[in-house]
């Protein structure tokens, strides 16, 4: 296994963890103030709106963290196909959540613990009503109940989603190498002769992490895309296990030996803006996420005028 070969680990200063403090209550609140910053559900065409995870992506991405994604050389394209895609991230920090999806246009949701939901709830909600987010519980159990589950929820959600962004290390790790892939999605992905695409970016940790309570903004962050894996291309889940591996290895070493004084020499990574057909759906998110936004903000005035009427 290829160790992290970009800049030795830093300890985390004063300043990282003051925007830590900073950026957490506004990830809480990050889906409904989304609709605040955006004016896409504002569109009267309904054929053209963007999907609100995406929305989200971008607000949390390109908004409030100011994160500048830069492709390393020899990256693929991003899968775009219209069947159906597993990618593949690299599991740092908070800050994967909003990054990958971003960095996967929207095409995708994410699969998340529902434990997740129990620290942000505000977040969570309407990002599982509305598919950004797939919940599920880790307890070892029935992954044919778990199958099923995430084969409804394309079915449920699939003129917006083409595929899913999953985390193979299967838990965060801010370790200088990788973790082993587990193979229970990889086993899903094969089964369903689903196209696999890994993607692996350098640094996510420094954003936004829990684990180092510490977040940055005007980060350029190295990110690595690798050829697309076609599960039909093998009749055998060890040799395509195998095939993702190396890639996955490898994606690992070249987004990660970038270091902080050549990243910026690197292209720009600019996610088309892609759109889909609104529905209901959408417009009640919006809708309840704009009036929870002002009903916020008005709590937070009278509270702040009753302190300094004191």
């Amino acid at each position: 296994m290829e160790e992290c070969a970009s800049d030795a680990p830093r300890g985390v200063t004063a300043s990282e963890r003051v925007m830590f403090a900073v950026v957490a209550p506004i990830f809480a609140l990050s889906f409904q103030l989304s609709v605040l910053f955006s004016t896409d559900g504002l569109r009267l065409d309904r054929r053209q709106r963007r999907t609100p995870g995406f929305e989200w992506a971008k607000f949390m991405s390109r908004g409030v963290t100011g994160t500048r994604l830069k492709l390393v050389p020899g990256s693929a394209a991003l899968c775009r196909e219209k069947r159906k895609t597993v990618y593949l991230c690299n599991h740092r920090a908070w800050s994967d959540f909003f990054l990958d999806l971003y960095v996967t246009e929207g095409r995708a949701f994410t699969m998340s613990r529902l434990l997740v939901a129990y620290a942000f709830p505000l977040f969570m909600v309407p990002a599982m009503v509305s598919g950004t987010v797939f919940g599920f519980k880790r307890d070892g159990g029935d992954y044919e109940k778990l199958n099923a589950s995430l084969d409804a929820h394309f079915e449920k959600f699939g003129g917006e989603f083409t595929g899913m962004v999953c985390y193979p290390e299967g838990t965060r790790s801010i370790k200088s190498q990788s973790k082993p892939l587990k193979r229970g999605m990889l086993r899903y992905a094969y089964s369903r002769k689903m196209a696999v695409q890994v993607i692996c970016t350098a640094r996510k940790e420094r954003v936004f992490s829990s684990h180092l309570y510490c977040a940055e903004r005007n980060l350029a962050l190295p990110m690595y895309v690798a050829e697309v894996i076609q599960a039909e291309d093998y009749t055998d889940f060890e040799d395509f296990y195998n095939e993702i591996r190396s890639k996955w290895d490898d994606a690992w070493y070249e987004a990660n030996r970038v270091n902080e004084k050549d990243v910026e020499s690197l292209p720009d990574y600019v996610p088309r803006e892609r759109v889909v057909a609104c529905t209901n759906r959408h417009d009640a998110l919006v809708a309840s996420g704009a009036l929870c936004a002002v009903l916020g903000v008005a709590l937070a005035w009278r509270a702040t005028s009753r302190f300094w009427g004191y």
